[in-house]
């Protein structure tokens, strides 16, 4: 039931942003929707109680991370930049278990499904705050992180 709500939240999500969302949210759905995809699909084939690191399922969890970050970078907007730090977030659970193995497959669990669900939310709320899907201009940085145009 979780799965299919889930699904259904990113297809609703991928749906809304391709019909009002910025090119940067369809990419950003578009990613996760596909990404969320081969992850069932991994899941169920291996049929791991995440007792130990799925190299393949880390790897995909990496490209997708590195892929939205490209998108964040390339379309800097907050459900952009939110939606790629939850990804890589959700990665570096992947190295968590890598570094401490003797990690309670819960807690590896619950690390890579948590950070699943704000990136859901992040990608639906979106769509009833205009802050959250416009594009980050230079004046929107805090000063430390601005460039110098001189």
């Amino acid at each position: 039931m979780r799965v299919a709500a889930y699904l259904a939240l990113i297809v609703l999500a991928t749906i809304l942003a391709f019909w009002r969302g910025t090119p940067g949210e369809r990419w950003s759905t578009t990613i996760v929707l596909v990404g969320s995809l081969l992850t069932l699909l991994i899941v169920q084939s291996e049929a791991n109680s995440f007792a130990s690191v799925s190299m393949i399922f880390m790897l995909l969890d990496a490209i997708v991370a590195v892929l939205l970050c490209v998108v964040a970078v390339r379309y800097p907007a907050w459900v952009t930049i939110l939606v790629a730090a939850f990804q890589v977030n959700a990665t570096l659970g992947h190295i968590v278990k890598l570094v401490a193995p003797h990690t309670i497959p819960f807690s590896y669990a619950f690390l890579l499904r948590v950070w699943a669900w704000p990136m859901v939310i992040a990608m639906l709320l979106c769509r009833v705050s205009p802050n959250l899907h416009a594009i980050l201009k230079a004046r929107d940085w805090p000063p430390f992180a601005r460039r110098r145009t001189a």
